[in-house]
């Protein structure tokens, strides 16, 4: 099940600030692969990972590819599929050679995850010239040589100015520390800032970036690699409690918990389907034993069977009964806003269980007049 949302351009539109390149002499810095080998990111990801052997040079090869080769796309209105994943994004930057934040930020996710390099896709706002931008960014942070550090190949690759794409490209914002990166970018979920003391929204606003109240202490690095093992499910949830609980003000997280919200409800309907659907399966399963066991009992009891064999075909209609009750009762107390209507099948399982009753009374009422009707004919 699938629901699409459309939101407005979320980019930047004017990046000035000064920073530092980090690429050193031996990073592999403005690599040029082949326009042929340029067509998918496993194409891309498969010439870096052949011509560079260290985790620094492959995620700089990465990064300066992506700042010379994709273009910000100004005049674009990129409509937001929440369902899309990183693949349908970078397929869609990768094929026109342009695209916005999320763009930039997806095929550099996409292509570290591809070499090899643990990375994350980051949503946040950012702050630039003292004032915090209106619209939100997107940016990504990467697991290199044992440290989590920041990107951003947009405000890399160029700038925009009166409605144009300015191509200039940088690395100022590559490999930035979490200490550094906070001043300019602010993750909606704190857990992407890679920091001890999490800096608050309005500590960002009003650059209190060296506050440590000890009841903010916060071992992210223990959190990340528990957020790593859970489902998508259970990351969205947490996400949106860290989110809720970090004082945001509503008109900067609404449109990010409406999207993070639907994402939770897309889940659970597709969750809630999958259980509706095996129910009635293990009802069907149900059906086809006990009618089985109907003509069995039809032909008088031949091909002859033991008791066993036959309190067993019971206890599996049961057991098929029982699973098939359980997962509606799992949808039944489902938190999705659209509920499923369980009524039809659960009351087929009803019935089904009251005939499945009355064929064990049936035979143990009459088996031993069975097997005695069965040694007599022999």
């Amino acid at each position: 099940m699938k629901f699409f949302l459309v939101f407005s351009l979320i980019s930047l539109t004017f990046f000035s600030v000064s920073a530092q390149s980090n690429f050193s002499e031996n990073d592999g810095v403005y690599i040029d692969i082949p326009s042929a080998e340029t067509s998918t990111s496993a194409d891309i990801a498969s010439y870096i990972n052949k011509h560079f052997d260290s985790q620094n040079k492959k995620v700089a090869a990465i990064y300066s590819w992506i700042i010379r080769n994709i273009t910000y796309d100004a005049d674009s209105i990129h409509y937001v599929i929440l369902d899309e994943d990183n693949e349908e994004r970078v397929t869609y930057a990768l094929r026109r050679k342009k695209g916005v934040c999320e763009n930039f930020a997806a095929i550099f996710n996409d292509l570290c995850f591809k070499c090899g390099i643990p990375s994350f896709y980051i949503e946040g706002f950012t702050k630039q010239l003292g004032g915090i931008d209106r619209t939100p960014h997107v940016w990504c942070a990467a697991f290199v040589d044992g440290q989590w550090n920041f990107y951003d190949p947009t405000w890399d690759a160029g700038y925009v100015r009166s409605g144009n794409f300015f191509s200039n490209s940088q690395t100022k914002f590559f490999k930035i520390s979490p200490q550094e990166f906070i001043q300019t970018h602010l993750p909606f979920d704190p857990l992407f800032q890679f920091l001890n003391y999490p800096v608050s929204y309005r500590e960002f606003v009003n650059g209190d970036f060296d506050q440590h109240d000890s009841k903010r202490l916060f071992n992210y690095k223990d959190s990340i690699e528990a957020f790593k093992k859970m489902d998508k499910l259970s990351q969205y949830l947490s996400t949106i409690s860290r989110i809720k609980k970090e004082g945001w003000p509503a008109s900067k997280i609404d449109t990010k918990l409406k999207r993070v919200q639907l994402e939770v409800e897309v889940i659970t309907q597709d969750t809630d389907m999958s259980l509706y659907d095996s129910a009635v399966e293990d009802y069907n399963k149900a059906v086809q034993l006990l009618n089985s066991f109907i003509v069995y009992r039809n032909n008088q009891f031949q091909p002859a069977k033991t008791n066993n064999e036959i309190e067993n075909d019971f206890k599996n209609i049961s057991n098929f009964i029982a699973s098939a009750d359980l997962k509606l009762k799992k949808v039944n107390q489902s938190k999705a806003t659209l509920l499923l209507d369980t009524g039809d099948i659960q009351k087929k399982l009803d019935d089904l269980s009251l005939k499945l009753k009355d064929q064990e009374s049936f035979f143990k009422n009459n088996f031993n007049e069975v097997k005695t009707s069965q040694n007599t004919s022999k």
